[in-house]
């Protein structure tokens, strides 16, 4: 009985020994590879598990947008003509701070002119104010006006006038090709998710995404982030402030040099970024390796053990020997 238990002890001591030295050349392949792919300033905790990932979110400020935009459509009601309705919401847009003011100021052709407005409000998703008249007009996305919209049907701005729709508007973004690369690339790693605070305009269908969520303000998205991580294990590409505050994920790729660095942030350039699917891939290939590896000395050593246990007579004799 007592050979039984030594054996047994020296089988599991000899398990954990390769199980250990198993785990020190797979930290050295992974310093390797860090290395080779030019990553010298992350270590590998931060990247502890990222093979592991099975949901990729990929918000697309800074990352597969240019902060180009182009007017595709504008809708008005009859009784007021395109151009008033792009004159006023020009107007808006330049006292918003809106990334969409140039496009509509090219559209108008022509110089504003000084119009007093009182702002009553201006949000991340719109704008407020009243005019001389001391009428309400408001610009900006679904969310912001939808108490005065029937149904969202996928226009990026709204233009309400005295509670009245009288403008919509749909912009898209022209793409930086080298992100849209990075994205398919991901695409092949696992379950792509696009997140955008914009609303659905057709661009966004031509990306490699597995599931798209638009049109969602930064609570929603953070909601959207946090029932995807219960499903799996996630990684967060985003550069965006407010997500990088709120998010709950588990990896978080960024290309913003004030996030604050710790286990599982990994802070890299736009450089480093492409580079990101190949780190994902190898790793998950050293893993594999690993549980082959450890696969085959557990049997090799199940089968020495089982069969020192059936001669167990022919050890004995050796141990009296000594």
């Amino acid at each position: 009985m007592l050979l039984i238990i030594n054996i047994i002890i020296i089988a599991l001591a000899v398990n954990v020994v390769f199980i250990i030295f198993a785990s020190m050349v797979v930290n050295k392949k992974k310093l390797r590879l860090l290395k080779k792919i030019g990553f010298n300033n992350i270590n590998l905790q931060q990247i502890k598990g990222l093979e592991k990932v099975k949901t990729i979110i990929f918000s697309k400020n800074q990352l597969i947008g240019t902060g180009k935009y182009e007017l595709k459509k504008v809708g008005h009601r009859s009784t007021i003509k395109e151009k008033s309705v792009v004159k006023i919401a020009s107007q808006l847009a330049k006292l918003w701070g809106s990334p969409y003011t140039d496009v509509l100021l090219k559209k108008l052709d022509e110089g504003l002119e000084d119009e007093k407005f009182t702002i009553i409000e201006k949000m991340k998703d719109g704008i407020s104010v009243t005019d001389e008249n001391e009428k309400t007009i408001m610009l900006g996305t679904y969310s912001f006006v939808q108490g005065f919209v029937k149904k969202n049907d996928n226009h990026t701005l709204y233009l309400i006038k005295n509670k009245i729709l009288i403008g919509k508007f749909i912009f898209t973004e022209q793409w930086n090709q080298e992100g849209v690369d990075v994205a398919k690339k991901l695409n092949q790693i696992g379950n792509l998710v696009y997140l955008d605070s914009e609303p659905e305009n057709g661009n966004s269908k031509k990306l490699p995404f597995d599931k798209a969520y638009t049109n969602l303000s930064i609570n929603e998205q953070k909601t959207v982030i946090s029932k995807l991580r219960k499903k799996a294990k996630t990684a967060l590409f985003t550069t965006d402030e407010d997500l990088l505050l709120k998010a709950d994920f588990d990896f978080l790729i960024t290309q913003r040099a004030d996030s604050q660095p710790n286990n599982s942030v990994v802070n890299i350039d736009f450089e480093g970024l492409k580079k990101i699917p190949e780190l994902i891939s190898t790793l998950r290939k050293i893993l594999t390796q690993l549980k082959y590896a450890l696969s085959i000395f557990i049997v090799l050593n199940f089968s020495v053990v089982l069969y020192l246990l059936l001669n167990g007579t022919v050890i004995h004799r050796l141990f009296s020997l000594s």
